[in-house]
């Protein structure tokens, strides 16, 4: 029966394919289901497969060429099969595509070659083998032009109107000064930055082909290798999903009014928060997550900055899909969490965690990419300090986020503490949305980003709330609370920490018993006392640890041992007088009980 197989459409904004690699050569077997070619759009790879069992007949499309969605590419067909009317059909449609990027070449130039529009292929006309388009054709009688002379530089060669007007100026008499050259040369002579007045032609009558150009260029770069002084390491094509990106771009910042607002937020609360949701929710919380819910919450008090502008038309949303940008290898793409507000945090979390795998593994669809409103982009995890980011069309708005970073404030002690900001950059198109309004978009971002609470669900309770973000000393005030069997918390201030008992007491040992803590006050207590005489004689020591043992394991106290370990070369006599009075500077061991002596020893570290 036999088919055309033609460019795949991988999504409804894709406007052009590549065809990367055939995975079957012309003549060879096909199966149906069997893998016939690899394309790739602006933003994703995909396959082709063969719909039937045939053979692959011809090829239209050579590996690395560009051509629009429903392009034919190639013919599957059965061994004995006629193809005359399927060859005729891609031939028409191809010439189609060829007409059209002529028109449009004519009305606004472009750096694509013929070949990546798409191109003309042979008409199957019976007067002869060359392969022209019928405008081509038409044209070459006008003018009188042999069509065997002239060098096509559409699709696989064919000749183009373009390619026979371009030929009567190589005809022209050369001893009249006139360069004789075929299309594809001139093109590649301006791509190479070649001067065709210096390279001598092989093709027709001594016309210069696209191959002279070449090794011409090639010659000038070893000429001037050592005068230039510069080694090519690699040079990149320019296509795929980059010119997509590129052109996407170009097209935002040219047509969008970029403007773009500064502002910076203090965040200490909302990594504090970021740390209680953690804990109560047993979820991978993290500062975007939250971020996102307060870039929601502006967009619900903001709904023009939710929207999209096209054909002079400003359209507000409903959801808030905000798109994420991630920098993949090709570049640069953005999958979109959708409807942010109406989702939990714990939801919200997951699904961007999962959009961003995806993303960075390649295993997104279009799907992913599509319906943003307003997008989030972030380089603080690369150090940004500060940037204007480009508007994602027809989005009207993004979000650039920066490093964390440290600054002195005021507290209200009239003293400095150090707390951590987030700048951040919104640029906007002006044609739609004003100064003011992103001020007062900024104002409110930041108000939800330093007041962080609201965004929190109910798990996390209040006590978590008003512990976060705040340093509370516990004054010598410390309460020890046992719910339920023999483990217990002990809160002192803004502090906690566990306790429990081992088995054979009843307890589960999920912590340091009392007398565990016990000891561990009376450790910490040796070394800053001895810190506190080493600093006030001036003594030069390192570390300081201490040791604590009591005796027995179990049950009453009837000996405790203390070793004060230093890392210092200070004379014995110094040590031990640093020892002997950071003991009896230490307050906790003055509260052992007069039968129970503390045997106290040092050593070096």
């Amino acid at each position: 029966m036999g088919y055309i197989v033609r460019m795949p459409k991988l999504g409804l904004e894709m406007e052009r394919g590549v065809l990367l690699e055939w995975h079957v050569g012309e003549g060879e077997t096909v199966e149906e289901g069997a893998l016939v070619a690899e394309v790739e759009s602006e933003k994703s790879v995909g396959e082709v497969e063969a719909r039937e069992d045939g053979v692959l007949r011809r090829t239209y499309l050579e590996e690395g060429k560009e051509v629009p969605p429903g392009t034919p590419i190639g013919i599957v067909a059965p061994t004995d099969d006629e193809i005359d009317d399927l060859e005729a059909e891609a031939e028409a449609d191809l010439d189609g595509e060829e007409t059209d990027a002529e028109e449009t070449t004519a009305a606004e130039p472009t750096t694509e070659s013929a070949d990546a529009a798409g191109g003309s292929a042979e008409t199957g006309a019976a007067t002869d083998d060359v392969r022209a388009s019928p405008r081509a054709r038409e044209r070459a009688q006008e003018l009188g032009v042999d069509l065997e002379t002239v060098e096509g530089s559409g699709y696989q060669g064919a000749i183009t109107e373009a390619d026979v007007e371009a030929a009567t100026d190589t005809d022209a008499d050369p001893e009249a000064g006139e360069i004789q050259a075929s299309p594809r040369a001139r093109k590649r002579a301006d791509e190479l930055g070649v001067n065709l007045a210096t390279v001598e032609g092989s093709g027709y009558q001594g016309a210069i082909t696209e191959a002279d150009v070449e090794a011409a260029a090639a010659d000038a770069g070893e000429a001037t290798a050592g005068a230039d002084d510069r080694t090519l390491a690699e040079e990149r094509s320019f296509d795929g999903m980059r010119r997509t990106i590129a052109t996407r771009l170009s097209e935002s910042y040219r047509e969008a009014v970029h403007v773009t607002v500064h502002r910076e937020a203090d965040v200490e609360e909302l990594f504090d928060a970021v740390d209680a949701a953690d804990a109560a929710l047993e979820a991978d919380v993290s500062i975007q997550d939250l971020l996102l819910l307060a870039v929601s919450e502006t967009l619900e008090a903001h709904p023009e900055f939710n929207a999209t502008f096209e054909d002079d038309v400003h359209r507000l949303w409903e959801e808030h899909n905000v798109g994420l940008a991630v920098d993949v290898e090709q570049g640069l793409i953005t999958p979109v969490v959708r409807d942010v507000g109406s989702k939990s945090l714990s939801d919200l979390s997951d699904e961007r965690r999962r959009l961003v795998d995806d993303a960075l593994r390649g295993e997104y669809t279009m799907d992913d990419l599509r319906g943003g409103t307003f997008t989030v982009t972030n380089l603080g995890v690369l150090g940004s300090e500060s940037f204007d980011p480009i508007i994602n069309p027809p989005q009207i708005a993004i979000l650039g986020v920066n490093a964390v970073e440290e600054q002195p404030v005021r507290s209200e002690r009239d003293d400095v503490d150090w707390h951590r900001h987030l700048p951040l950059d919104l640029s906007f198109d002006h044609r739609v949305v004003d100064g003011a309004d992103a001020a007062r978009f900024l104002e409110t971002l930041v108000d939800t980003l330093e007041n962080p609470w609201q965004l929190l669900p109910e798990p996390v309770d209040d006590s978590a709330r008003d512990r976060a973000g705040k340093t509370e000393m516990p004054g010598r005030t410390v309460t020890a609370t046992t719910a339920d069997g023999m483990a217990g918390r002990i809160e002192a201030g803004s502090f906690e920490w566990q306790y429990d008992e081992p088995e054979d007491s009843g307890g589960t040992e999920t912590g340091p018993t009392p007398v565990d803590v016990f000891l561990g006050g009376l450790a910490s207590c040796l070394s800053l006392s001895t810190r506190y005489q080493a600093e006030k004689r001036d003594t030069d020591v390192g570390t300081i640890s201490v040791t604590t043992d009591a005796d027995p394991e179990h049950g009453a106290v009837e000996s405790i041992e203390a070793t004060i370990h230093l890392e210092t070369d200070a004379d014995d006599d110094d040590v031990e007088r640093l020892v002997e009075l950071g003991e009896r500077g230490c307050h906790v061991s003055q509260l052992l009980r007069a039968d129970l002596e503390l045997e106290l020893s040092w050593d070096r570290r």
